[in-house]
């Protein structure tokens, strides 16, 4: 009973119950006095006898392995051995249906945002996957920081029940002082023909959000669709004396008719133009952005409801044009100055600016030129605090002014509170800028007149600049074997000023892991922030980040192992004077698993303590290869209990190919700790040269060197785990997505001994063929041709030459040598590699009878995250690598 038939499942094309053989052993297991040498014995004989011919190589290592882990000693008593094997089904899961399986995994992760403390209070909203209804769902957690609600003695922390939020609410934003919350709601208004229409309401809560003061319906003839897509150019923002929110949303696009619509003059409608762009048809930004185009900048009252656009801005020219939408500014990241005259943002060149004759796709492309500004807003806000918003004129406001006129970048403007007449603005900047999609950035700080509203020129200091090669700077603290390497970080933390203003906290990839740091406004100097929420004592290669201050001067922080999903925690407020030293923290919330299926079981636990049943380690192998020698990084995953076996390996370069893989559960783990502990696999992610965190130079290395470079990094990595020992190098398998997919494609073309089986997702493999079909056409230049090659202000397709340059440096180059069984996810909504890539390629593998086999996801894009696609894209995963590997 110890052992349901669930858990040993018999060969294909055969019946447990009436086989012989198969009989044979659950005779074996029922008598328990026997050695575990004569079960093990008894097991292999039953199943060799007449069935491993049936059995593929995994079937038969799951045995073994089961077997081994069950009877240790031979001279345990019956009733120890009973105990060992049910705790080794919980252990190892082998009992778990791949679906059983994936939801344990996808339950324990813990994805947060919205993160802030107000009245004594952590407020944290958590996004958990919902795999029946296809969806995401929000809880809202209420933490309490004080020590006697926390029950500092008890051995876990009391945190509130979460309260699901609907799937209206688009956002949450309190005010300063926490008197006032901002809630975005997205209504769906049903007309009385059967149809429906959404509108945006803003509703005020005061008195501490338990009275609902004020709701503001945003009338669509002002904008369009409020911007929520706050990790990149959504921002809403609080004035300093609470009663104005600036946020961005799109403009209303021009009035379209029918050449055959006879009311086309009516209301001055553009006959004919529903289908052309820029008119009935707007220019959008690319993969993830496809109903974003032009947004501007709109404040509202929220006492009186009324609601203007910040009209002294640049491209404002452009916006007054009611017949187009090209050419101007996007612009996003809003926030009102500490005194209250000035909102200060980014603006994107979407056309006029002369950097991008056509919009290039913007989600994970770092480098699209923009710049921070600055607009007086004193009259408009008079205006709109007025009860007749008509009444009487204002005077109008001054124009803008480009804070940062010599930057190609800068981002992610940050106001520190005011001292005396003035406050600090903080930035991310790049003079010179990059063209790979992500890169190195500086930080930069500038004083801000609190009495004339405006920056002091004079005042700008460059605190961290862009760093080349890691400790170039002279700093001697090491984190994951790494100087540091400089800023790679997208944004600033909202609450990112110390309360003393002697520093900013910001979290940073640093090789990888996530690194939180403190950066001193006297000198610039980085130091790393040591602390272990769980005293694991492994605080050096854990992943942490910096959510908010506490309203004491502490911090709220998230930790965060490849094996163990993200914790809440807070730190001292003598946490930024430790120096390198483990700063006081205490354990503010383990978030236990939130199922993502019906097929939630009694295997949902809390993992934390104990890990997802798989450890990991990480290292650096410097390559002997390339230009920039800078280590790659490397993550590896072992599932528990492994030291008898030789693991099959599944080595995994992540994609982007500017990005990096750190030690997170929410990244590294999850879908891969479901193949490292269901499946048993060696998982190996390499930070190959090009990614985040190991410098510039090692990052722009890799631009031009595409498919030769990066392939040989991964080998390296790949050749480094397999001296170690530990997994069988004859079972290599290989699984990336996007420019994963891409070096996927070139491992097992160019390294076919090597490389046995691949899984890809939406792989670039035919670099000739994407380039004019991509939101990025930039990327196919810059990481074949080299940085310089991509003419950004005048759009042009490549040449002859060009085309068979970035065709040699396509995985399809290598078909002919590739024998890797194939198994390949499209999204067939991708806007950043097309289908095509993958279906090319697909028909090319199959033709040459490799087998192969295609997974068609209508509904997705290149990241095929809609929750079902997903879920069934890894369950494929794992059966094809159990199938062939």
């Amino acid at each position: 009973s110890s052992f349901p038939s669930s858990s040993l499942p018999p060969p294909p094309h055969t019946n447990a119950m009436t086989n012989k053989p198969f009989l044979l052993l659950i005779i074996a297991l029922s008598s328990l006095s026997f050695s575990s040498t004569a079960l093990y014995q008894a097991s292999s004989v039953a199943f060799t006898s007449t069935h491993r011919h049936n059995l593929n190589r995994r079937h038969q290592r799951s045995l073994r392995h089961h077997f081994t882990l069950a009877f240790v000693k031979n001279n345990e008593s019956t009733t120890k051995k009973t105990t060992m094997l049910t705790t080794t089904k919980q252990a190892t899961s082998s009992d778990m249906s791949d679906a059983e399986a994936y939801n344990e995994m996808m339950s324990a992760a813990v994805d947060l945002k919205d993160v802030y403390v107000r009245n004594g209070y952590v407020a944290a909203t958590r996004s958990v996957r919902d795999i029946d209804s296809n969806s995401r769902r929000s809880f809202l957690y209420s933490i309490p920081l004080s020590t006697t609600l926390q029950q500092k003695e008890a051995s876990e922390p009391f945190i509130i029940p979460p309260a699901e939020l609907p799937t209206k609410i688009k956002a949450r934003i309190p005010s300063p002082s926490g008197f006032k919350l901002a809630i975005l709601v997205e209504e769906t208004i049903p007309a009385p023909d059967g149809s429906e229409s959404k509108r945006f309401v803003f509703e005020i809560w005061t008195n501490y959000g338990h009275s609902l003061s004020n709701r503001i319906v945003l009338p669509k003839e002002k904008h369009g669709k409020v911007c929520t897509d706050f990790e990149w150019f959504g921002g809403i923002s609080w004035s300093p004396d609470e009663s104005a929110l600036v946020y961005n949303a799109e403009i209303p696009t021009p009035k379209t008719t029918s050449f055959f619509d006879s009311a086309q003059s009516a209301d001055k409608s553009i006959a004919g133009g529903q289908y052309t762009l820029g008119v009935g048809k707007s220019e959008d930004w690319g993969e993830k952005y496809t109903s974003t185009a032009m947004l501007a900048l709109f404040c509202v009252n929220v006492d009186t409801g009324n609601i203007g656009i910040v009209d002294n801005v640049p491209g404002s020219s452009l916006r007054k044009d009611t017949t187009s939408t090209d050419g101007g500014y996007v612009l996003g990241q809003a926030i009102f100055s500490p005194c209250g005259k000035s909102v200060v943002y980014t603006g994107w060149d979407a056309g006029e600016g002369g950097e991008m004759p056509r919009r290039l796709g913007a989600i994970y492309c770092f480098q699209r030129p923009c710049k921070i500004y600055s607009s007086p807003v004193s009259g408009l806000l008079n205006q709109l605090a007025k009860s007749d918003n008509e009444s009487s004129e204002v005077a109008k406001d001054e124009p803008f002014i480009c804070i940062t006129p010599n930057d190609r970048l800068s981002r992610s403007p940050r106001f520190s509170k005011a001292a005396e007449d003035t406050a600090k603005l903080a930035y991310l900047c790049n003079t010179k800028g990059f063209d790979t999609h992500g890169g190195c950035m500086a930080l930069r700080v500038v004083d801000w007149s609190m009495i004339k509203g405006e920056i002091v020129h004079i005042s700008q200091k460059t605190l961290v600049d862009v760093v080349s090669l890691p400790g170039e700077r002279g700093d001697t603290v090491q984190v994951a074997g790494l100087h540091f390497p400089g800023l790679f970080l997208n944004q600033l933390p909202e609450d990112c000023f110390s309360s003393d203003l002697n520093h900013i906290v910001a979290t940073s990839e640093w090789g990888s892991v996530n690194k939180i740091i403190a950066i001193s406004l006297k000198d610039g100097s980085v130091t790393p922030i040591n602390f272990d929420l769980l005293g694991t004592n492994n605080n050096a290669d854990s992943s942490q980040r910096f959510l908010c201050f506490a309203e004491d001067g502490g911090a709220i922080v998230a930790q965060s192992e490849v094996h163990r999903p993200t914790v809440l925690g807070y730190l001292q407020p003598s946490f930024l004077q430790n120096g390198n030293d483990i700063a006081q923290s205490r354990l503010l919330a383990k978030l236990p698993p939130i199922s993502a299926t019906s097929h939630s079981s009694m295997y949902l636990r809390n993992s934390v303590d104990t890990g997802m049943g798989y450890s990991y380690r990480i290292f650096n192998v410097q390559p002997t290869h390339g230009v920039v020698k800078v280590p790659v990084g490397g993550v590896l995953l072992l599932p528990d209990n492994c030291e008898d076996e030789k693991l099959p390996i599944i080595v995994v370069p992540h994609g982007g190919p500017h990005t990096a893989m750190p030690t997170s559960f929410e990244r590294a783990g999850a879908s891969y700790g479901f193949l490292c502990k269901h499946g048993r696999y060696a998982i190996l992610h390499v930070n190959f040269r090009g990614s985040t965190g190991f410098g510039q130079a090692a990052l722009e290395s890799l631009a031009g060197t595409a498919g030769s470079q990066d392939v040989l990094d991964v080998v390296a990595a790949t050749r480094h785990v397999i001296e170690m020992g530990l997994v069988d190098p004859e079972r290599v398998g290989v699984c990336g997505g996007s420019h994963g997919g891409f070096l996927a494609g070139h491992l097992i073309g160019q390294h076919p001994e090597l490389f046995k089986v691949a899984s890809m997702r939406n792989p670039c493999m035919n670099i000739a063929s994407m380039v004019t079909a991509t939101d990025i056409p930039d990327w196919c230049y810059v990481e074949t041709l080299g940085p310089g090659k991509y003419n950004w202000s005048d759009y042009r397709t490549p040449t002859k030459e060009e085309l068979g340059v970035m065709w040699d440096k396509s995985p399809i180059a290598h078909l002919d040598n590739v024998k890797a069984p194939t198994l390949i996810g499209l999204g067939m909504m991708d806007k950043r590699v097309p289908p095509s890539q993958g279906l090319e390629y697909f028909h090319a593998v199959r033709a040459k009878n490799v087998p192969a086999k295609l997974l068609v996801y209508e509904d997705c894009d290149h990241a095929i995250d809609r929750i079902k696609s997903e879920a069934d894209f890894w369950i494929n995963t794992k059966q094809w690598f159990d199938e062939h590997l």
